[in-house]
């Protein structure tokens, strides 16, 4: 299979999961070394996965509008709902149950199970 089109079809599944498509192609490593830094502060601490979620879209979010938030104010806004995001933030926190995907009524289980695949 073509490896543009492998690509193509992570980028609408990630876009249907409410990622936007800077955020999806801010995903893909074309090939460069991405080097990942942390702040002499933090390092000491350990941060839920949410939190790390929700800090990097304050990243993505002061690009798009033009804001500075530090994650701390970040927060307080998306919690009070002062701003809006574009995901499911009361979802990610725990707050509100997730949304259940239907299992798909054209399921292959012979399948999954020729590829080496246990249920």
């Amino acid at each position: 299979m073509n490896n543009n089109i492998l690509k193509e079809s992570a980028l609408a599944k990630l876009e249907k999961l409410g990622l936007t498509k800077e955020e999806v192609l801010s995903l893909v490593d074309d090939g460069e070394e991405t080097i990942v830094t942390e702040d002499e502060e933090s390092s000491n601490e350990s941060k839920s996965w949410q939190q790390l979620v929700m800090e990097e879209h304050v990243g993505y979010y002061n690009k798009r509008y033009g804001t500075n938030y530090d994650f701390d104010e970040y927060y307080k806004l998306v919690t009070t709902e002062q701003i809006e995001v574009h995901y499911k933030w009361k979802e990610l926190l725990g707050l509100e149950p997730q949304t259940q995907i239907p299992p798909n009524p054209q399921y292959n289980s012979e399948k999954f199970k020729k590829h080496g695949n246990e249920e």
